[in-house]
């Protein structure tokens, strides 16, 4: 089985902290993202194996949120109950993350966020969840 979700948080949390800012940032983008292909090529009773534990905080509540937006993205698109930990407030933004910095991109993003992501404060493009 792949790396449940409390490692994939660990692993964001680990890429932040390496020197080099925004490349740190876009491995930490890269580890979310392509959990969500690991959720897609799983079974529903792996899927609740992987997202059933808490993971601790990355350190940066942006990617908190992005965390528990691609849990509850995924939990809904199987018609599945997701855990509770995905609501905890520190799970939320106050302030609105468009994780594409090209703000001519912010209003396709707003448009096309799922609502586990806009709910949290946390927008991405269309697209952003499909993979090669």
């Amino acid at each position: 089985m792949a790396e449940n979700i409390a490692g994939v948080a660990s692993a964001i949390g680990a890429s932040l902290l390496e020197p080099g800012g925004p490349a740190g940032e876009a491995e930490a983008r890269r580890l979310a993202f392509s959990f969500v292909e690991t959720i897609d090529g799983a079974s529903s009773e792996e899927v609740e194996a992987l997202v059933a534990a808490p993971p601790a905080t990355t350190g940066d509540h942006r990617f908190d949120a992005l965390v528990a937006a691609v849990v509850e993205h995924a939990c809904t698109k199987r018609s599945m109950p997701s855990p509770a930990w995905v609501n905890e407030p520190h799970r939320f933004l106050s302030t609105w993350w468009f994780m594409s910095e090209m703000p001519s991109l912010h209003a396709d993003a707003i448009v096309h966020s799922p609502i586990s992501f806009a709910r949290r404060g946390v927008f991405i493009t269309s697209g952003a969840l499909t993979y090669a």
